[in-house]
């Protein structure tokens, strides 16, 4: 089998040894036991890897297939993630190297810095059935605006093209807004964009970039998401003023206006106009309207006429997010022993222990068990009555960890961990202070 035959083609690849190189020298290297899954669904290709021990990339991601004469080369398959964000720890380049008619091992290549990590092994099948098994690349109710800034800050990333990258991916993620934690999503790819129109209007003072036209349109849309129809009207009709400067200002020729998201403009221009006009109070001074203003009291206001209130933690959300905790102290071990520092793994795992016990006390009061269904037989009980003495401002100050510098930014994903104990925490705190739970 020639190497073009693993051309858009389902393989599953089990690995036993890896290597980790940066700057032309091998940083890590070992043996392993992972499976990665390829699964190629239209023009993209989904990887799953199951198990990847403290290798500092992404388990679940996917590559754009740009057609045969890109991909095919000589001696392997490539395929590449096109990004402005350069998350370091995302694979943007996948090389899969044949030899004797089999797979000979896969490569991922990351950025900001520029490093591979290559997966030595068998292939197990190649064209085997889809199981369809994909992490979504974007969550939707633990995933906030906050975040993503701070991380893209933290890898020095933080402009126009990687905001609008992630706001975008957050925006279609949940675009069809059919529960509440999609619409909250919504809200905060909408903060995400507004910081997007803040930062091209810092590169561009006279707003006339070519990314202007796309940041208004989407603003506009968040806007009608979240029932705001008379900023969703204005400021796509300043969108589509955007589209006209971009136009006119463009160096190329040619270049048609669907490009720059006319068309949505129009079409959302016209079903306010047909269905909701009556709703639209600024359309002769629609410059009135400040794009970049988040006014979220009209989405507010439907959830209080509807009674919605946050809902309290699921068993298995609260179970998950202790059994995850659990899985990463024991990783931190491993090192530890590995490295002959398991000091400071023990230090780690300390502090990581700390916000368990928020969790296990709102098992109890949600009246899932009790506390001590997580402990061990010898574990001291000494640190949940500590914490139970002050256990709102305890919890408190858990949050306010979280959000300023979380202990698990650097081995989570779109703050995943983090947003999730950060939702579990302050539910935890409303229901304890409206009389919904007693300890």
């Amino acid at each position: 089998m020639s190497t073009s035959n693993y051309y858009k083609k389902n393989f599953k690849f089990s690995a036993n040894r890896y290597e980790e190189w940066q700057g032309g020298r091998c940083i890590s290297q070992g043996a392993i036991s992972t499976e990665i899954i390829a699964e190629v669904n239209d023009d993209e290709i989904h990887f799953e890897l199951d198990d990847i021990g403290n290798l500092r990339m992404l388990k679940s991601f996917s590559f754009e297939i740009n057609g045969e004469g890109y991909c095919v080369l000589p001696d392997r398959i490539q395929y590449i993630h096109s990004t402005s964000d350069f998350n370091p720890i995302v694979p943007i380049v996948c090389n899969i190297f044949c030899k004797c008619s089999t797979i000979d091992y896969v490569r991922f290549a990351m950025t900001n810095p520029d490093r591979i990590i290559e997966f030595y092994g068998v292939a197990e099948e190649v064209g085997q059935p889809a199981l369809g098994k994909h992490t979504s690349n974007e969550g939707t109710s633990t995933v906030s605006a906050e975040s993503i800034l701070r991380q893209l800050r933290g890898y020095g990333m933080l402009n126009a093209d990687a905001v609008m990258e992630r706001a975008v991916n957050l925006y279609n993620a949940n675009s069809n807004v059919t529960n509440l934690s999609q619409a909250k999503a919504i809200i905060e790819s909408l903060k995400l964009f507004v910081r997007v129109s803040q930062l091209d209007n810092e590169d561009n003072e006279d707003q006339s970039s070519m990314l202007r036209p796309k940041i208004l349109m989407f603003i506009a849309l968040c806007n009608y998401k979240i029932d705001n129809i008379n900023r969703a009207y204005c400021i796509a009709k300043q969108g589509l003023d955007a589209v006209d400067k971009a136009t006119r200002n463009s160096v190329f020729s040619g270049i048609p206006r669907s490009m720059y998201g006319a068309d949505t403009l129009e079409e959302l221009i016209g079903v306010i106009e047909n269905n909701r006009f009556d709703e639209v109070e600024d359309d002769g001074n629609y410059y009135d309207i400040d794009p970049e203003e988040i006014d979220t009291s009209k989405f507010e206001e439907i959830l209080s006429r509807a009674g919605v209130r946050d809902a309290k933690p699921s068993k298995s959300q609260i179970k998950q997010l202790i059994e995850t905790i659990s899985h990463i102290q024991s990783q931190f071990s491993k090192v530890g022993e590995r490295t002959g520092d398991s000091l400071r793994a023990f230090e780690i795992n300390q502090t990581l222990e700390t916000f368990k016990i928020p969790l296990c006390l709102a098992w109890q009061g949600y009246k899932y068990g009790w506390h001590t269904d997580f402990s061990k037989e010898g574990d001291s009980l000494f640190p949940f009555m500590m914490f139970e003495m002050d256990l709102k401002k305890n919890t408190k100050q858990l949050i306010d960890i979280l959000r300023r510098q979380s202990p698990f930014a650097t081995i989570e994903r779109n703050s995943a961990i983090t947003n999730a104990l950060i939702a579990v925490y302050t539910t935890f705190i409303k229901d304890i202070d409206n009389g919904s739970i007693k300890l």
